[in-house]
Parts: structure tokens; sequence; C-alpha cells
């Protein structure tokens, strides 16, 4: 049956519900994109390395302007003053590897100060004589593991920041994998592998490669855009699509018809169908591009 009357669009319902629903969409994914509406609660751990590697082996350049430790410690206190200002900020806790693991804050903290004093207060010459100067990355993610299992409840991301060339057992993997945590990497003036890859793509994370100048922009932009990626700002702009495309069902008919010169009965058809074919493709689109998992809330 024909969907085409004489009178304007705008004054049938199917348009008036359409453009309703896309407007409400699009404020959704505004509200959840830019005012962190519907954010989740996410607890990060920062395993920072600080081997001897880090400050050239050389206790005079320990944490050193110019250095890797000092870059690293730098992007760290950035992505704090960041995450201080999200309405639900991370909750972070930090620490330092090498042979050992030392815990650098005391638990998970949302303040930036807090975090800073900690990193001052640890992060001492003095430190080289317990951490030693080599890279065991599975005592890295084991201890980071254990840090982020206290937060049951939330999203959970580990990062590594290193310099260092490793291996981690894969039966480190499968538990950072069985307790939902992913496992991110910032490779340090190191070619990334495809190891580090692997392991990161297994757990739901990244692995970055970047210049010891660009740890801090590359930690508190794009890392911290990623891990507070609200999942839903896709699902919003995807109804919305569909809310256009039912919206467009009789300025559609209306253009086949009276531009194209197609039949009515057909031009209405095709409409619909139009309709249909994006109501169904958005969605599977959606989930197949990795945008949005209706599975997954983390």
């Amino acid at each position: 049956m024909p969907l085409y009357t004489p009178q304007p669009v705008w004054r049938y319902a199917v348009f008036q519900i359409s453009a309703a629903c896309l407007a409400i969409c699009l404020v959704l994914a505004l509200l959840a994109g830019q005012l962190g509406w519907f954010s989740r609660l996410v607890a990060v751990h920062l395993a920072v390395d600080l081997s001897g590697s880090t400050y050239q082996s050389s206790l005079a350049n320990f944490n050193k302007p110019g250095t890797i430790m000092a870059q690293e410690i730098e992007a760290v206190q950035a992505y704090a003053t960041r995450n201080a200002r999200l309405s639900q900020p991370n909750l972070i806790s930090v620490s330092g590897f090498a042979s050992s693991v030392v815990p650098i804050t005391n638990g998970f903290s949302s303040d930036p100060q807090e975090i800073t004093r900690a990193i001052n207060q640890v992060v001492q010459p003095s430190l080289v004589n317990r951490i030693g100067g080599g890279t065991n990355m599975n005592l890295a993610v084991e201890n980071g593991l254990s840090t982020l299992k206290t937060q049951p409840t939330l999203c959970t991301e580990m990062l590594v920041i290193t310099d260092g060339v490793f291996n981690i057992n894969p039966e480190i993997i499968e538990q950072v994998q069985a307790h939902n945590v992913k496992l991110n990497f910032l490779i340090v003036g190191q070619p990334l592998t495809a190891e580090i890859n692997q392991w990161a793509n297994q757990t739901g994370g990244i692995a970055l490669e970047v210049s010891p100048s660009s740890i801090t922009e590359l930690l508190s932009e794009e890392v911290f855009e990623r891990f507070n990626a609200n999942p839903l700002v896709p699902l919003f702009y995807g109804l919305a699509f569909i809310s256009f495309m039912w919206m467009m069902l009789l300025p559609l008919e209306r253009f086949f018809n009276q531009a194209l010169r197609i039949r009515i009965d057909y031009a209405s058809k095709v409409s619909v169908y139009n309709a249909i074919f994006w109501t169904i493709a958005t969605p599977i689109y959606l989930i197949a591009s990795g945008l949005f998992n209706p599975f997954q809330s983390c």
C-alpha cells in the first residue's frame, strides 16, 4: 500500500516519532560523550619500568629530566591530573618494577596530589637497592593483577610502561584473561613485537610504540581516552542513525516517485526496505567492528 499522501511529511506520525527518537538519541550521545553520563567505573594499575636502562644505569641520572624514568613519572602525573577532572575519576594504583616490584601508591587513589606525594617519597636513588636493574615482566603483571583483583566490581585496566625486552608466561596471560583485566603496553624506544601485540589483543588491551618524549602525550590523551571511552556512545549514535532512516521514509518515497519517476507503490516498498535494511545492518556493524558489545560492560 503506498505511503504517499499530499500532506507535508512532518504531519505524519512516522516522521514525528522518528524525529523525536533521533533527537533523544543525539542528546544521550552528547551527554554520555561530553558530560560523562552513564560512564563506567574504572580501576587502573600503572606499572612503571624503573630498571637501570631508564636512567642510563647511572645513579647520577636517577630520575633526572630527559631520562626515560623522568618521562614516565611525568606521564603518570599528567594522567592523574586529567583523571581528577572526570565526573567519576578512575581509581589509580602505581607500582615500579625492575628485577623486583615496589608499590608506589598505597592502594588506589584518584587524588593527583596524593599520587605525586607517593611518587616523590618512593622514587628515590635508594630504591635501586630494593628494585634491582632487570626487567621482570612476569612479576610486574602478576603484581598488577593481584592489585586489580581488589576491585572486582569495576572495569579493570593494567598499563605497563617499559623500555625493556621481555617475555610473559602464557599462564599469566590466562590469569589476566580469567579476571577480565585488560593488559596494555607502552613500549618506549623499542620495536613493538608480534608477541606483545598478541598479549594485548588476547586480553582486550592495546600495545603502542612510543618515543620517550611522547610518553606523556600518549598516556594522558590517547590511552586516557581509550580507558574512559563510554561504550554507550556508539550505541546512541547507531540508534540515532536508525531513527534518521525511519524519519526519511516519506521523504525518500516522494523523492523516488517525483524525482526519479518510480511508481508510487514501488517507491513505498523501496523506502520501507531501506529503513529495515539499516535497522538490521547498523547493530551488526557496531558489534562486528567492536564499537559496541552487548555482552560486555567494560
